[in-house]
């Protein structure tokens, strides 16, 4: 490490061949991020505000607890010691301040966006509809991207172009939080004509890691994301009876649409005087938002079922394996829903 002389006449500290962009006091701790091994770096942060102004209390501790975390190690232990070494005087050793920090933004981020009801990592847009958050946009919101040369399908450098990318300091933390078991990632794919398009990967928080950030029980726990529960199928309601209608739902009602000219073309269509409109009331709205949770349970059984095998389901896999992955068809889903 070297200084030299800015036209400004200012020195400015050099690592390795590349400039130091932050100050130097930190530079003792081994790292090039500008960090503090004194305090959390909670400016990086840039958290989106909850709806309603208020996040549920659930989530509001969490966040704290998280953040303590940084000052306070062992107070989740699944993460503190991911190193498995031992200490001279034999206890184990805890995670470098660095890592500490990492975990704690980025779970922060993670946190602000975790549906209480399936426990994902998104949002639900106003047609209902669930939007995964993707790893990206995470690291934005901890500042934790950088600027990489782009390339083309060959691979080849685009002269001139950059994209932003997590960093590797981003991928370590997102590896730790996979190892201590506090989320699951499902990578997702669509198949076509060029070959396969990767999707945002579907990121399944734990439910005994959030019992044991936030220090509640698992029963308490239960009962704060029944209530998340509650709300959304409320809001699915709404957005329902509003006349918004998400992806599975547009698909039949294409389908329909499609099922009813070939009638039409087929058979003719019957003439009537003074016909009223048909009116949908609770009944529908109520059999919508059913329909909605069970194409959400289908999707867990195709996730569950792609995470045993390593890779989707080819063929009729997904047929054979539904049943030892707790799949039910949409009427014995009703009956079970409807019955308690």
């Amino acid at each position: 490490m070297t200084d030299v002389t800015t036209c400004t006449g200012r020195p400015s500290i050099m690592w390795g061949q590349m400039p130091y962009k932050y100050s130097g006091e930190n530079l003792g701790t081994g790292n090039r991020c500008g960090h503090d091994p004194e305090m959390l770096a909670v400016n990086r942060l840039d958290l989106h505000q909850p709806a309603g102004g208020k996040w549920p209390r659930l989530i509001e501790v969490g966040i704290k607890r998280i953040q303590d975390y940084f000052h306070n190690a062992d107070a989740l232990k699944p993460l503190a010691h991911l190193s498995k070494k031992i200490n001279q005087d034999g206890t184990p050793r805890q995670n470098r301040s660095e890592a500490r920090e990492g975990h704690a933004l980025v779970l922060s981020v993670i946190f602000t966006y975790l549906d209480l009801k399936s426990l994902r990592v998104g949002h639900y847009t106003n047609s209902g509809a669930f939007v995964s958050i993707s790893f990206l946009e995470i690291a934005r919101r901890c500042a934790m991207t950088c600027q990489v040369k782009a390339r083309d399908d060959e691979g080849k450098v685009i002269i001139g172009q950059f994209k932003e990318v997590p960093t590797s300091r981003f991928w370590r933390t997102v590896r730790d939080l996979k190892q201590a078991g506090a989320i699951k990632v499902f990578e997702q794919y669509e198949e076509k004509d060029a070959g396969k398009r990767a999707l945002t990967a579907i990121k399944k928080f734990s439910k005994k890691f959030l019992a044991l950030i936030a220090g509640w029980s698992l029963l308490r726990v239960e009962k704060a994301c029944k209530k998340a529960s509650q709300r959304v199928g409320a809001f699915l309601l709404r957005a329902v009876e509003a006349g918004v209608e998400n992806v599975e739902q547009r698909k039949v009602l294409i389908k329909d649409i499609q099922s009813a000219n070939v009638k039409r073309v087929l058979f003719g269509e019957g003439k009537g005087k003074n016909l009223q409109p048909v009116i949908s009331g609770a009944r529908e709205s109520v059999e919508a938002a059913l329909r909605q949770e069970h194409a959400e349970h289908e999707a867990k059984v195709l996730a569950s079922i792609t995470a045993a095998l390593g890779r989707p389901p080819r063929g009729i896999e997904q047929l054979k394996l539904q049943a030892l992955h707790g799949y039910l068809n949409y009427d014995d889903f009703v009956r079970r829903k409807l019955g308690g």
